[in-house]
């Protein structure tokens, strides 16, 4: 039987960091250094809890127990590495962002919170160490999300790839979503705090019946704030986390604030359908294919500035 390979968490497509020792084994169990990041410490126990975590996401399959260790030293030295990042820019995981990240995480499991905590348990971690992984996630998330929104795709470009003679990615039917958007863009982590305030009140101005339409066209900070905040989009067209929440929602369901980088959004879904023209189809599957080649581009040069300065040490 084929064995199967695990691919690594956030960056790992991308990071090009070469282990100078070769991965154990076997995981020891000491909680010894493993591994040494810029200031920040790797234990075995931090290794082993991440294999128990990374096999129980893929369990069933045959992979090598060398592709668990070498994922989960990956995926701790990542994390370690845009942990630093985060300081660098002053970036904070707030309790209420944690809580709302375990809230979509539950939802996008058909489970509850508790039962998340229950299965970080089993896999080595108290609920306090998994509240610290889930904010090293968002973390990564806020670091990424400006990075990632900065990719727009011309239909010149989706037209050069489709003339170029090179192998397409097949069409398929895709899902179409119209809503709405109120944005406000803080510009800097300093002014994060004040601007989450003014988005909290403006979404309690909309809970108690104030016109979407009408709050975007006199709050929102982008251009289609003149339509009252309306787009049209497909998937690859968000931040994740937002798009995540549009595929749970109905129309006319509102989203709660959500944080994009240094921006705070707010979505209105008004409708969705299903696309099944060819020639669309085609064009659509081709934009996503070249979002995705330019995001990799774009976090490769991200984690490559990272390691500049970087400093590993592998025991």
């Amino acid at each position: 039987m084929m064995k199967r390979q695990i691919t690594p968490l956030i960056l790992s497509a991308t990071l090009g960091i070469a282990f100078q020792a070769a991965y154990a084994d076997t995981i020891k169990p000491l909680n010894r250094i493993a591994m040494e990041v810029n200031s920040s410490v790797i234990t075995y126990r931090d290794i082993e809890r991440t294999v128990r975590e990374l096999k129980s996401r893929n369990a069933g399959q045959n992979i090598p127990e060398e592709q668990f260790v070498q994922a989960a030293k990956q995926r701790l030295l990542e994390r370690a590495l845009i942990a630093d990042a985060a300081r660098q820019q002053q970036l904070k995981a707030t309790p209420s962002g944690i809580d709302e990240e375990l809230k979509r995480r539950a939802a996008a499991e058909n489970t509850s919170v508790e039962n998340l905590y229950k299965k970080a348990q089993a896999n080595g971690y108290t609920r306090e160490a998994y509240r610290l992984e889930v904010a090293k996630d968002v973390l990564a998330d806020y670091l990424l999300s400006d990075l990632n929104n900065n990719v727009n795709i011309s239909d010149a470009q989706i037209n050069e790839a489709l003339k170029s003679g090179a192998a397409l990615p097949q069409g398929t039917p895709y899902p179409v979503y119209t809503i709405r958007r109120i944005i406000l863009q803080a510009g800097n982590q300093a002014n994060m705090s004040a601007v989450e305030k003014r988005m909290q009140q403006i979404a309690q101005a909309i809970q108690q019946g104030s016109d979407f339409a009408t709050i975007a066209k006199r709050y929102s900070q982008e251009a289609e704030a003149v339509n009252g905040g309306l787009h049209e989009v497909s998937d690859d067209m968000l931040p994740e986390n937002v798009e995540k929440l549009i595929h749970q929602m109905q129309p006319n369901q509102i989203t709660a604030p959500q944080r994009v980088g240094t921006s705070w959004q707010i979505i209105q879904l008004v409708s969705s359908r299903t696309e099944n023209d060819p020639a669309k189809m085609q064009r659509e599957a081709v934009r996503r294919q070249l979002v995705q080649q330019a995001r990799q581009a774009n976090q490769a040069q991200f984690v490559q500035q990272l390691q500049q300065n970087a400093v590993v040490r592998e025991y």
